[in-house]
């Protein structure tokens, strides 16, 4: 029988349901996140059948939506890529100049053939005026035309930038081509002119641009829709991949048709990302510049560079783009094979990228000011009477006992402490209304270890939750906001990598953080007798089995999870400099 992702049975009901979700871009116009139906069927095929129609008409509704939603950014300031500058340097200052220039020669000629025959001395005047202008760096004109012209398209083009200067450059171009192709058209010659490399070039990629409707963006678009109905990609993947194909438009162009990029762009776009250090757009270096001004920036720039891994999973976004694109005929090749990097030449023999922390490092980490007492906010590194009751301590405390991401604890909620049969966990959730994501896409609930309880865990929840009943937060760390990308986890990683170096814990790109917690956790299960098969459902892993197949209940009873996770008795740790709200934590029974 056909594959179906998009039909559903709801609980307690024998009909199937139609369900599709709308891509992100889409949903503001559309007003809603998801289509459902139910088919009043409960025979599959018929189910099939029912489905086309209705699919088909939600699909040109999404489509519908998205072409409001690139209408929405045409308005909106935006950074023009040197695509979008050179057509408009060639449009404005060659094309529509030359057939003004044509008009007025026409007309001076209806006039008085005195009149003219004077035109060719007043071009050719222009255009040795305009040539000596270029020779002499003077630019002013031309600098004033571009500012018009940027202010009119509501261009986000700093003036102090080479793309803004190459603007106005190529505009003094197009205008000195105009001035002497008007001369040679007033002389009766115009077939023997010669046009200037950059309007030669800039009309021959004329037949790279893509029809309306198929841009780049535009077949992202569509792309990301299909993923996000067959469920193979997430909402909150769509994202970030939306992000990283943003990136390479703009390397390339946003007006290019797919078909017209070539291995020789994708290689140049990949290696000028390699030259990149992480995170380059938080870097004040890097302020306001394009992305090919800051692939020259960085090249010329010392320190760390963004991986090879990293640079594959920019490639293994566009990639399947390309692939789709093929197999629906908007493109005849995938330019980017063959362009990944063999990342077993990168990988150092035994290296451990996420390293454990030994037990002298947790010893350290444990009695360092954070957990013991610091001097203020901002110097937690620094000994003294403050304590931590809070997201900076609370974080770290739970990962090291619970295995989970960092980011999987910070986006917690006061109802995703729970109890079952007295025992209480941790609801560690994938829910998209609430933005709670975990890396597989499931929901899982999390043991909480004793010495997590004897710390003093559970008080400080319920010191939450006295708070929240005041002020409405349900967030179990009120203090935490997602970053631009949506990421909540973002501010407690980059303070514990930070707390960690000043600490004396961390040095430069060694691996250790707050996934060494994980690690280690695996490690104290490992030496409790326990099989990597049975950690992995302690620590949230996707376990692709057979078995796995069956059934609806997830693996792993909290009494289990509990039983498992305490087995960890992390020997020779000493628990007893921890304080906490005032609490003083002796060792592990």
């Amino acid at each position: 029988m056909t594959s179906a992702p998009h039909l559903h049975k709801r609980p307690n009901s024998q009909n199937w349901q139609l369900r599709l979700m709308i891509p992100e871009a889409a949903r503001a116009s559309i007003g809603r996140r998801e289509f459902t139906k139910s088919l009043g069927v409960s025979d599959k095929r018929q189910a099939v059948e029912l489905s086309h129609a209705i699919l088909a008409e939600w699909k040109a509704i999404i489509d519908a939506g998205l072409s409001v939603k690139v209408k929405e950014r045409q308005s909106e300031r935006h950074r023009p890529d040197a695509f979008e500058l050179d057509e408009a340097a060639l449009s404005i200052g060659y094309e529509r100049a030359t057939n003004r220039a044509e008009a007025l020669i026409r007309q001076k000629a209806k006039i008085s053939s005195a009149v003219h025959d004077n035109l060719p001395y007043e071009f050719d005047k222009r255009h040795r005026d305009a040539v000596r202008a270029r020779l002499s760096d003077d630019h002013d004109y031309w600098i004033d035309r571009a500012r018009r012209i940027a202010s009119e398209r509501n261009w986000d083009i700093p003036e102090e930038s080479d793309e803004f200067r190459r603007f106005s450059n190529n505009l003094g171009i197009c205008g000195t081509d105009t001035f002497a192709y008007a001369k040679a058209f007033s002389e009766g010659k115009a077939d023997n002119f010669k046009l200037s490399k950059f309007v030669l070039e800039t009309k021959a990629k004329r037949h790279n641009r893509a029809e309306q409707g198929e841009s780049i963006l535009d077949l992202f678009d569509r792309y990301a829709a299909l993923r996000l109905a067959e469920e193979r990609k997430r909402t909150y993947t769509i994202n970030q991949d939306r992000k990283i194909v943003e990136l390479f438009v703009e390397y390339v162009g946003s007006g290019r048709s797919l078909n017209s990029i070539n291995s020789h762009e994708v290689r140049e776009w990949r290696n000028g990302i390699s030259s990149l250090p992480p995170a380059f757009r938080k870097q004040k270096i890097f302020a306001n510049l394009g992305i090919k001004e800051a692939f020259e920036k960085s090249r010329s720039l010392k320190g760390n560079k963004v991986t090879a891994k990293t640079v594959n999973k920019y490639l293994s976004t566009i990639s399947p783009i390309f692939a789709w694109a093929r197999q629906e005929g908007y493109v005849d090749h995938n330019p980017c094979d063959g362009l990944f990097y063999d990342l077993q030449k990168y990988k150092k023999a035994g290296k451990n990228r996420r390293p454990p922390f030994s037990v002298e490092q947790l010893n350290t980490i444990l009695s360092s000011p954070l957990f013991s007492g610091f001097l203020r906010t901002g110097k937690e590194w620094i000994p003294g009477d403050e304590r931590s009751d809070d997201w900076r301590a609370w974080i770290p405390i739970v990962c090291l006992f619970t295995g989970a991401r960092i980011g999987e604890i910070a986006q917690l909620r006061l109802q995703d402490i729970l109890q079952e049969d007295d025992i209480p966990y941790i609801l560690i959730k994938n829910d998209e209304q609430t933005g709670q994501q975990t890396k597989s896409g499931h929901t899982r609930p999390c043991a909480i270890h004793k010495k997590l309880i004897e710390i003093g865990w559970l008080e400080y929840v319920t010191r939450q939750r006295i708070r929240a009943a005041e002020d409405g937060n349900d967030q179990l760390f009120p203090d935490l906001k997602p970053n631009d990308r949506g990421h909540i986890g973002s501010t407690p990683s980059r303070f514990w990598r930070e707390y960690l170096t000043k600490i004396g814990i961390k040095s430069g790109r060694d691996g250790f953080g707050a996934h060494s917690f994980r690690h280690g956790l695996t490690d104290q299960l490992r030496m409790a007798g326990f099989l990597d098969d049975e950690i992995e459902v302690t620590l949230g892993h996707n376990q692709v089995t057979v078995t796995g197949g069956y059934g609806s209940i997830r693996q792993g009873t909290v009494q289990r999870l509990r039983d498992t996770v305490n087995a960890a008795t992390f020997p020779g740790v000493d628990f007893s400099k921890i304080r906490l709200a005032d609490l003083a934590v002796g060792g592990i029974d």
